[in-house]
């Protein structure tokens, strides 16, 4: 359940990347189509806010593959750009008059309905693009402090995990019981020390080679010392 959670958080959290990344290129264009270069206060802000989406998006999809560091840095990064277009979207919203007349005055820029339509129009897409941009925070904060981190190995239950260990501990046991009897085993003795580790602990044939090269290596080496 543990690894289904956060697989399903991941991929969540990666649309939500692709979102934002598509925020951000959004947000620049308009700043350079509002006014091209941008110098005044909203078209400078759209632009900033474009490019700080596009950084924090990169560190979210990276963060997303379990790099629970990285998503540190996109959380930091992606609440200062929230913070940011709410700052732009209550400036927009309360002095658009104001941000508007700087980007384009009526009585000297032919265009300036125009432009103060797009602003106008911009100003509530951006604060859909404030929501987005919160869950995408909120996914990011659950998977970097509340989701623990698939752990593959932990998939066996706890009776499993015991007979293992007792298992483990017996054979082990075992092998140095043998190796102790005798510093110098031969083949006979070996194939007699194999026969009761198979009638104990099953057929052990597929690994057989492996076991014989090096129990015969280990053997030898102890009789050299």
């Amino acid at each position: 359940m543990q690894c289904t959670c956060a697989k399903a958080s991941g991929i969540m959290m990666r649309l939500a990347v692709f979102f934002s990344v598509v925020i951000g290129v959004c947000l620049i264009i308009f700043g350079c189509k509002v006014q091209n270069p941008p110098k005044d206060f909203a078209p400078v802000m759209f632009v900033i806010l474009g490019t700080l989406n596009l950084f924090a998006s990169l560190l979210g999809f990276w963060g997303s593959y379990h790099k629970k560091r990285v998503l540190v840095g996109f959380i930091a990064c992606g609440g200062f750009s929230v913070v940011l277009q709410i700052a732009l979207v209550l400036a927009l919203l309360f002095s658009f008059d104001t941000v508007a007349k700087a980007v384009a005055d009526p009585a000297t820029d032919p265009n300036a309905q125009r432009v103060w339509k797009q602003l106008s129009n911009a100003r509530w897409a951006l604060l859909a693009f404030v929501l987005v941009e919160i869950f995408t925070l909120v996914m990011a904060v659950l998977l970097r402090f509340v989701i623990k981190e698939d752990q593959p190995y932990d998939a066996f239950d706890e009776r499993n995990t015991e007979q293992r260990s007792n298992t483990l501990s017996s054979l082990a046991k075992d092998i140095e019981k043998f190796a102790s009897k005798s510093r110098s085993m031969g083949e006979k003795a070996y194939d007699k020390v194999r026969s009761k580790m198979a009638a104990k602990y099953g057929n052990v044939n597929s690994t057989d080679g492996d076991w014989r090269s090096k129990t015969k290596i280990s053997w030898q080496n102890e009789g050299r010392v």
